[in-house]
């Protein structure tokens, strides 16, 4: 059962009222009201002025009428499965004392913590209600760099059309130094913030729907080749946490999963399941995070699989310490190719110090990250089996591998060698009949 309790914070001639709203464990929200009052002609046992003049009479009736409408919406939202928050709270005031909620709350930054904080209602990439913790994780980001950008303005949904989605790219890139993709990201996040407040009526751009958005840029992903794998293998060490490391790292160019997907696999993800054949197969069955637990992924345990998990799995270990300690693996392996690509260095912007992703030519170690375990596991499986591959990755649709895979030139000369091979090896040699010659008969007279 909800409490909805008028409350003062302080003494005084002016004193503030506040409304508490308080339902189960989970939802306690105070707002402050445009009400005051003296603090001496507050009756702490009703929670409402006394009633001794005309005036404190009208303010108990219009705090009984806020009560009362606060605990109809709630009814309502309640009906459709929906649950309150601080940011319901105050639309609910604001609609009582008829303040223009859609001028007033048209901010951008209100609609994407509104966002953060009602991600249940927004559609996930897979089509259901609820977003995912990365996807929140990156509209905090996005709130963090857009208030970073309008200083002490306070910019409108309604402003959001093709020349501030530009000059929000610009910004990103041209005087804080984001790469495009990531520019690209952010820019594309703010313009998706305008969009979803269309459906609560918020004045938006007529161009809104007609932007036209930055094209990704784009490059080659970082992969770990056959011969640099087994120099992985082969290189000596005697610390526990790189011996450690390097079964992630071997486990992970076998599976072709995401960390997050990765590393908590144990031995508790070891299932027995009937093939077609009616055999039982050893397989690791898991479901992976990003699919918000709908996808679930059995991959047979094969001898490669076996050898690195006869002695146990790896321990545990947390997917930053992971990139850290995968890099340092490397680089004692040797893998130091000059490869183009991207690394986090500090960089001064405006007197103070931030990471930013600088592009370059660097020892390869240097760009090997938990994520170049899929990206190498899934090339060299698309090599083989084509478009196949996202049986394995669990990708849903052949353009989203085509993201993971290097095809740079050279690679994709080996992958036409090896099909030439493959199809003359698989040809059958045409049998010609033999020519028969007619002779002609010669006559011995």
């Amino acid at each position: 059962m909800a409490t909805i309790k008028p409350i003062l914070k302080n003494q005084g001639n002016t004193s503030t009222i506040y409304i508490r709203l308080k339902s189960g464990r989970k939802h306690d929200y105070t707002i402050k009201t445009s009400f005051t009052v003296n603090s001496k002609d507050w009756n702490t046992k009703t929670s409402r002025p006394k009633e001794s003049d005309a005036i404190l009479k009208i303010l108990k009736n219009d705090l009984d009428e806020l009560c009362y409408l606060i605990q109809q919406n709630l009814n309502n939202i309640s009906k459709e499965g929906l649950e309150p928050s601080k940011l319901w709270l105050e639309n609910v005031f604001n609609k009582f004392t008829n303040k223009e909620s859609k001028t007033q709350n048209a901010e951008i930054t209100y609609w994407i913590q509104y966002i953060i904080d009602n991600s249940f209602l927004f559609d996930n990439s897979i089509g259901e209600k609820g977003l995912s913790d990365n996807r929140i994780k990156h509209y905090k980001t996005l709130k963090a760099v857009f208030n970073e950008y309008q200083k002490n303005h306070s910019f409108k949904i309604v402003e959001v059309n093709q020349d501030f989605y530009d000059r929000f790219f610009h910004w990103l890139t041209k005087k804080q130094f984001y790469n495009n993709n990531t520019a690209k990201k952010l820019s594309d996040d703010l313009l998706c913030v305008a969009r979803h407040t269309i459906k609560y009526k918020i004045p938006t751009s007529a161009d809104l729907h007609n932007v036209k958005r930055v094209k990704v840029r784009k490059t080659n992903p970082i992969i770990i080749e056959e011969l640099e794998i087994e120099k992985i293998k082969e290189v000596e060490l005697t610390q526990a946490y790189l011996i450690n490391t390097r079964k992630w790292l071997l486990l992970g160019l076998q599976l072709a999963q995401r960390v997050s997907d990765l590393l908590p696999l144990n031995e508790n993800n070891i299932h027995y399941v009937n093939n077609l054949e009616g055999e039982l197969v050893k397989c690791l069955v898991f479901t992976q995070k990003k699919s918000q637990g709908t996808k679930e992924m059995i991959v047979p345990i094969d001898k490669e699989i076996e050898a690195i998990i006869k002695d146990g799995f790896p321990h545990k270990i947390a997917p930053q310490r992971f990139n850290e300690y995968v890099k340092i693996l490397c680089e004692l392996a040797e893998i130091n190719k000059p490869t183009s690509g991207a690394i986090s260095k500090v960089v001064e912007i405006n007197g103070v110090k931030k990471n930013r992703k600088i592009e370059g030519v660097y020892p390869k170690w240097q760009l090997i990250t938990s994520h170049t375990m899929r990206k190498t596991a899934t090339t060299h499986l698309y090599q083989v089996f084509g478009a196949k591959v996202k049986h394995i990755t669990g990708h849903s649709k052949e353009e989203t591998v085509n993201v993971y895979v290097n095809e740079d030139r050279s690679r994709k000369l080996s992958q036409v060698q090896q099909m030439r091979n493959e199809y003359q090896g698989l040809k059958k040699p045409i049998i010609r009949e033999p020519k028969l010659e007619v002779v002609k008969r010669v006559s011995n007279k």
